[in-house]
């Protein structure tokens, strides 16, 4: 994320240098060739507007010496204006070339330090916030396991109880978003162990998974998976960025229609679509879906939903460095990935 930001940084600075070199070896490359002209050619005051102005022949006088228009030269010398003007664009191009490659260099170098320094603030606050997401996801794991325990034994004791399943079912909350903090902490941090996965395979397997649950919603799940289709990645991210696709589909379909899931190779890229009928997603959602915590629909954090499924989705797309996008309309929202 931090690598693309600084690219643009330099690209921006190095582009910004550039458009002022040019401007300013261009306005004394003209200016000199303006004096100039002055001097050989005889300009008048006027300086810059006599460079493009010529005289139209007198067609009168024309008439009385019965010659061409001889009698009436034009003010310059045309011939001299088109040298001068061919001259001063040489000059500038090759004046633009010496020295602007050179100041290329000098300032791309210069502009990575200077972006580094932009952004080294931010880069030392989200390293801190991933630190402390970690320490904070370990540190509560042994609390809540004992909790989790305890509940469960008194359970055993005393039967069905309000109070003691109102903290079982908290209990489970907590686990679960737990195991998602550490999840998107350990996507962006551990270095993925890569292999030949079938991704085919592996994205038919959720699919039969989750077929249940999107049979108890009133939805099937139709597939057009490709067979073969082998690439060079994390096989457990791999399992986990499927299911969470297709969980995201089954959890916010409605209305009429099916999830249908995609899979096919076009050229070096694999390309996965998932798709369910669904409302339009608005562009203030759209903006901030693959963001952490943010929910379309605040009501699913009931469901067991707290907005890091589809971070940790784009965090796992980036580790392969692939893109991940959605597109809705006309009653159908579409997440393509592409690896």
């Amino acid at each position: 994320m931090f690598k693309r930001t600084r690219l643009k940084i330099m690209i921006f600075i190095t582009t910004t240098v550039m458009l002022l070199l040019v401007g300013t070896v261009g306005a004394i490359a003209l200016s000199s060739y303006i004096e100039e002209y002055n001097q050989t050619v005889g300009a008048d005051k006027n300086g810059l507007l006599e460079l493009f102005e010529y005289s139209v022949p007198d067609e009168d006088a024309a008439a009385k010496t019965g010659s061409d228009g001889d009698a009436s030269l034009p003010r310059k010398d045309m011939e001299a204006q088109l040298s001068i003007i061919k001259r001063f664009v040489g000059v500038l191009i090759r004046n633009t070339f010496r020295i602007g490659l050179f100041i290329v260099i000098l300032v791309f170098s210069l502009s990575y330090f200077i972006a580094g320094w932009i952004l080294k603030p931010l880069e030392e606050s989200y390293k801190r916030q991933k630190q402390f997401i970690s320490d904070a996801g370990h540190e509560l794991k042994t609390p809540v396991a004992t909790i989790d325990a305890n509940a469960e034994l008194l359970y055993g004791d005393i039967g069905d109880n309000k109070w003691l399943d109102n903290i079982r079912y908290e209990s489970r909350r907590m686990t679960e978003l737990i195991r998602q903090l550490l999840d998107l902490v350990r996507t962006e941090t551990v270095k993925n162990i890569k292999e030949d996965v079938d991704l085919g395979r592996i994205v038919m397997g959720s699919a039969l998974v989750y077929e249940a649950v999107a049979f108890e919603k009133g939805y099937l799940i139709e597939t057009d998976i490709d067979d073969d289709i082998v690439i060079h990645a994390d096989k457990g991210q791999m399992e986990q960025l499927a299911a969470i696709l297709i969980d995201n589909a089954i959890d916010h379909a409605s209305g009429d229609g099916a999830i249908n899931i995609s899979l096919k190779k076009d050229r070096s890229r694999v390309i996965l679509r998932i798709s369910n009928p669904g409302d339009k997603i608005t562009d203030e959602d759209m903006k901030n879906l693959f963001e952490r915590f943010y929910r379309a629909d605040k009501a699913h954090s009931d469901n067991g939903h707290y907005g890091l499924g589809l971070a940790i989705a784009k965090a796992i797309v980036t580790s392969h460095k692939g893109s991940i996008s959605v597109k809705s309309g006309g009653g159908v929202n579409v997440f393509t990935v592409e690896l």
